[in-house]
């Protein structure tokens, strides 16, 4: 406790120097930041061998369902020769052979047939197959159509009179991981290709196949975990074992009170991500700021891993395009801003940052001032008193209360 009051006051000390004589000041900035950069490395490994002995017993489930959106399997393997069910780690070369699921020659079939409404004899992948293969793979797409998706086992566990024909019976969507965490088919092109082009919100599959530099990632994140405890839910389906604090209902109440559809969507103090992926799928170009370099390191995996598209910007918001207006249709300050308001410097950065601020829709979400009780904060405001601050220091001019989280803390939104 008192080493780390310690490097709290050298930091703040560093950081009020530079503010305060910016030539000067920024040569211990540099060297701070090169220190940081230098614990990161091995901070990074400190992660992956410490957490090793915690996660190595969770790995051997391989008839475990998860239930995943089919669009976030965007390859398949082209050679499988190498991969077998036995298999659950694997260091090598197979995942050069992935290719994209909509190049698959059965997917652009299926887009032909049941998409654009051509005739199987005009198809020519299916031109010469026989007519009763042809009527089970109508079967089985009507069968998914109606949204009556079950694992295999499910499937051959229905009371007989619900029991389905032997020919229809739905194979389960086996995949496997990729070193970056990209999740890849392996068997049910078919299935999977139907599910896609019908828009199936989830389907069951099995991982049976992990690379090892994904399992380092996870033994990371497994360590992370045992001394902290995830502030958002992991949204990837490998990682959804690990404990988390929040199930994030501020989406839902986001969502709910948003009346834009599309657009540029920041996230300040984004954490994991957890919000810019749900809004990427909502059809946002989202940015998410995160100068933690930890919460950045793991940011940036999960977002590669889960074939997202959103940008990351690893410096302070302070720092993010200085001295120019920021520009957004949407911006999410949840639970953030409050840490400015410890320190004089850092307050009136926060003040320089409102006033560049340029936003449709804003959503504030604000601290309880009692968890300012054990330390000397510069300003400590109520939830009503940090929302007219904002106000007063910014073009945003009226505000609605929308909702309380689960820990009591309240969600505002602010527009001009």
């Amino acid at each position: 406790m008192v080493v780390a009051t310690f490097k709290l006051k050298i930091r703040n000390l560093i950081f009020d120097l530079n503010h305060i004589l910016p030539i000067l000041g920024r040569f211990p900035l540099y060297g701070w930041n090169i220190l940081h950069k230098f614990k990161f490395l091995i901070g990074k490994k400190n992660l992956e061998l410490r957490g090793q002995l915690k996660y190595i017993t969770n790995i051997s489930n391989i008839d475990k369902i998860y239930w995943v959106n089919p669009q976030k399997i965007q390859f398949y393997l082209k050679n499988d020769s190498k991969i077998n069910n036995n298999s659950q780690i694997l260091k090598s070369d197979w995942e050069k052979s992935k290719k994209l699921l909509e190049d698959l020659p059965v997917y652009q079939a299926f887009k032909q047939k049941f998409k654009e409404g051509k005739k199987w004899k005009d198809i020519e992948y299916y031109k010469e197959e026989r007519d009763d293969r042809l009527k089970e793979i109508e079967l089985i797409y009507n069968q998914i159509k109606k949204n009556v998706f079950r694992s295999k086992i499910e499937q051959q566990n229905l009371k007989d009179d619900k029991k389905l024909e032997r020919s229809v019976i739905i194979e389960d969507i086996t995949v496997i991981i990729g070193r970056n965490g990209q999740l890849i088919n392996l068997h049910g092109n078919h299935i999977l290709s139907m599910a896609i082009l019908l828009g199936i919100p989830e389907v069951p599959i099995k991982i049976i196949v992990r690379h090892k530099n994904w399992i380092n990632f996870k033994k990371r994140l497994s360590y992370y975990s045992r001394h902290r405890r995830l502030y958002q839910f992991p949204i990837h389906p490998d990682l959804q074992e690990f404990p988390f604090s929040y199930g994030e209902s501020r989406f839902d109440m986001i969502k709910e009170n948003l009346s834009i559809s599309q657009g540029t969507l920041l996230d300040v103090g984004a954490n994991f991500g957890y919000f810019s992926h749900k809004f990427e799928d909502e059809g946002f170009d989202c940015y998410a700021v995160e100068a933690n370099w930890l919460h950045a390191y793991f940011l940036k995996k999960l977002r590669n891993a889960e074939n997202r598209k959103f940008k990351v910007i690893t410096e302070s918001i302070f720092n993010y395009h200085k001295n120019k207006e920021l520009n957004f249709d949407v911006i999410l300050a949840l639970n953030v801003f409050h840490h400015f308001l410890k320190r004089k410097n850092t307050y009136h950065n926060l003040i320089k940052l409102l006033n560049r601020i340029k936003v449709k829709e804003f959503f504030f979400g604000a601290h309880k001032p009692e968890e300012f009780r054990k330390i000397k904060a510069y300003r400590n405001y109520s939830p009503d008193q940090f929302v007219n601050f904002i106000i007063e220091n910014s073009h945003l001019s009226k505000a609605k209360f929308i909702g309380k989280t689960k820990n009591g803390r309240s969600l505002y939104k602010l527009t001009p």
